[in-house]
């Protein structure tokens, strides 16, 4: 007796090697996969302007590093709280000096740039069709602003289908053995109503099918989306909210990620490398105690060894 209609684990046409370098951008599915893989050693720039949902902002920010986009303190705005945020970045980077923010914005620009121009794989998740416009600009975050700033509305297909369109070619004219995966996260935007979420995440999966036959050797799709919501169909996988994926959930996720994204070395190797990430994560009862310290330079030689 079958309980699962188990999703099939279709390995990409192109698959990641342990000495490849990837840029990771969007909302969770990239965000947890990214840290997982930089915290096993890999060559991965994890989401340098924070957690971002909606395609238009993804897409505005590579294409403002391409673009060599400069932020001034002036074009900051400053909060109720008296920090000064950008509308172009997640809320973690703020500062009580606009001058401070502009800079760590400009050089994250410079260093998303030198990665871009280097990278192998891109992995974009999109969360959201859903946009905040502030002045005629999409954001990539409210920052808690007054609502009445801002004008809300839903991308169509064509939408994103045409920005991203153009910044595909400009990606492909300037790193030609760019791979872009992307992926729709299966977190569930509750807000929007459930109707009004499934008809995002539909706008979303039409407009990626879109951009796969209009770049069918450099674009893939992996369905993490479909994994969450046809495959795992339970209540377990999710976190106490009922939306965001569980501990567990999670897991999962990596897993299918790894036999769809990974070669057969670099699965080897995140193997050893996730068990000494979690023995250097381990805090023992007697810190100071020799048997402690010896299997902290054990495995720090275990880990030097694997990554060289």
């Amino acid at each position: 007796m079958k309980l699962r209609t188990e999703l099939e684990r279709t390995p990409l046409q192109r698959l990641i090697g342990p000495k490849d370098k990837i840029l990771v951008l969007g909302s969770c599915f990239a965000d947890n996969v990214g840290l997982w893989l930089k915290e096993s050693g890999m060559k991965v720039t994890h989401n340098p302007f924070g957690v971002l949902y909606n395609p238009s902002s993804i897409a505005m920010a590579l294409g403002g590093v391409m673009d060599g986009k400069t932020f001034k303190a002036e074009e900051l705005a400053q909060g109720n709280d008296g920090l000064y945020y950008s509308f172009e970045h997640h809320g973690k980077f703020c500062s009580t000096s606009a001058e401070s923010l502009a800079e760590t914005c400009n050089d994250l620009c410079r260093e998303v740039g030198l990665a871009l121009s280097e990278t192998q794989h891109l992995l974009v998740t999109l969360g959201t069709a859903w946009i905040y416009e502030r002045d005629g600009k999409v954001v990539a975050n409210c920052h808690k602003f007054p609502a009445s700033e801002f004008t809300r509305r839903r991308l169509s297909v064509e939408d994103i289908v045409a920005e991203w369109t153009t910044l595909l070619d400009r990606l492909f004219a300037e790193n030609e053995s760019l791979h872009v995966i992307f992926t729709v996260s299966p977190i569930r935007h509750v807000k929007d109503g459930l109707h009004g979420n499934q008809l995002s995440k539909v706008t979303l999966l039409l407009a990626i099918e879109r951009l796969t036959k209009l770049y069918p050797e450099k674009v893939e799709y992996l369905p993490v989306y479909e994994l969450f919501i046809d495959d795992l169909r339970d209540y377990r996988f999710f976190a106490d909210d009922l939306v965001h994926p569980s501990t567990m959930g999670v897991e999962l996720a990596k897993e299918y990620f790894a036999d769809c994204c990974l070669n057969a070395d670099c699965r080897s190797y995140l193997k050893e490398a996730t068990a000494l990430v979690k023995a250097m994560k381990h805090r023992p009862l007697n810190p100071d105690s020799e048997a402690y310290k010896e299997f902290v330079r054990q495995t720090n030689i275990k880990w030097e060894k694997l990554t060289k």
